[in-house]
């Protein structure tokens, strides 16, 4: 947070000024921006809706939000147009602003997030989620932008990215992960506002986007000119305003920029107290196809074979959803991403000539569901000289990614230079 740490750190001890509630972004107030699945697996498949908020499941039976948007027993979660009806609420004993509502057992979760161990939290580039405000009007003082205010609501669920700088310890709300509004930032730079509070921050971890924090509060209020009630704001630059500490104080302009910040309760922090309520979160969910199918598409959809069947392309990609589901893509975003070799955790198989032992033989690498993740899925690499005839050949090397994944790579048994021609495919059945 390049020197800033010590101003957070009084402004947390002295209490917060907004609750947060929605996704501002640095370099456009389009409001269709970032209103579509990121394609990456990051975390937008485990968002529901509580109200006019978000929530995250995270075992059979639960999903966990943030405790100051509210809500009673009785209140209806959806989950991708599927409704669940919650029977019991659960508050952290210690102090957080975690809540973990309970839904009825007769109709569990298909799956569920897995969740930070905490171990790659900070420094991580976030995916965040939330649903409010539009960015408002720009903000400038002495003739220099410092950032925008807050706009209208429209309960649009979109996404942002931020870097976690850090971990910010409030008396009242426990370990939180600090994200800066930094100018440039990274791609999608994100601020929140109202509506984002009780939304993901997902991190990540050993190739597995995982549940690190639940929105819940930014920096602020700001003021200009010394009077007034003040506003809420996303800057890049506070300098130059007020801020509400509790009182009202002058911050300095500096020549470096001070980006405001955003904050999320840490959910490492509260790992015990959530296994306690729900004992699943220790592992992860197992993904058949029917339960990863309910990740992505509305029960309507999934009653219609010819979109969201094995066979079908939803997305018109030119790949079929069974393969979106075996190597890790997203079957509603149209892309054709191929897999990065040795370090890729998602993507089309990569295929190459590559040098082993003394001679160029076709390599094919692919991500593959490990045993363990219940898919009922088999993979098969394959090799012919004439397209006609297929054998499954050649030496395997398995590189274990996370319980989830792993990756995969077949070196051809022939040398290139032994045959005129030499082609791979990659073969996946859905047992079920």
């Amino acid at each position: 947070m390049r020197g800033t740490r010590a101003l957070v750190g009084v402004l947390l001890a002295l209490g917060w000024a907004s609750r947060s509630e929605a996704v501002i972004f640095l370099t456009t107030a389009d409001p269709q921006y970032h209103t579509a699945t990121p394609g990456d697996n990051s975390g937008w498949q485990y968002e529901g809706k509580f109200g006019g908020f978000l929530g995250v499941p995270i075992a059979p039976c639960f999903f966990i939000t943030a405790k100051h948007i509210g809500g009673i027993v009785g209140d209806t979660f959806d989950f991708h147009g599927d409704s669940y009806t919650t029977t019991a609420v659960y508050d952290s004993p210690s102090t957080t602003d975690l809540r973990i509502w309970q839904v009825a057992g007769s109709k569990p979760f298909p799956t569920y997030a897995p969740l930070s161990s905490g171990v790659a939290d900070v420094g991580a580039t976030a995916t965040v989620f939330g649903r409010g405000t539009r960015r408002g009007d720009e903000i400038v003082v002495s003739g220099e932008s410092k950032g925008w205010h807050w706009g209208p609501g429209d309960a649009v669920q979109r996404w942002g990215r931020n870097t976690v700088v850090g971990i910010a310890s409030d008396p009242d709300y426990g370990e939180l992960l600090a994200c800066d509004f930094d100018k440039p930032g990274v791609a999608g730079e994100c601020h929140l506002s109202a509506g984002d509070s009780g939304g993901g921050m997902f991190v990540l971890e050993n190739g597995l986007w995982r549940l690190a924090g639940i929105n819940l509060a930014v920096d602020g209020p700001f003021r200009t000119g010394g009077s007034g009630d003040g506003f809420d704001a996303a800057l890049y630059d506070m300098g130059g305003l007020e801020i509400k500490d509790p009182e009202w104080m002058l911050i300095d302009d500096q020549e470096q920029d001070l980006p405001s910040s955003f904050y999320g309760s840490r959910i490492a922090a509260s790992l015990a107290w959530i296994a306690a309520i729900a004992p699943e979160v220790g592992g992860l969910a197992p993904e058949s196809y029917s339960a990863w199918q309910r990740l992505y598409f509305t029960p309507a959809q999934i009653a219609t074979p010819a979109s969201s069947g094995p066979a079908a392309d939803f997305d018109g990609d030119g790949i079929c959803n069974l393969l979106e589901n075996a190597l890790n893509l997203d079957p509603t975003c149209n892309e054709r991403a191929t897999l990065e070799p040795d370090t890729g955790v998602r993507g089309l198989p990569a295929v190459r000539v590559e040098s082993a032992a003394g001679s160029d033989r076709l390599t094919i690498e692919f991500v593959r569901r490990t045993s363990a993740s219940g898919a009922g899925l088999t993979y098969t690499a394959e090799f012919s000289s004439d397209l006609e005839t297929w054998h499954a050949v050649g030496s395997t090397t398995l590189t274990p990614i996370n319980p989830r994944w792993e990756r995969v790579k077949i070196t051809d048994s022939l040398t290139t230079g032994g045959v005129p021609l030499r082609f791979v495919r990659l073969r996946v059945v859905l047992a079920e």
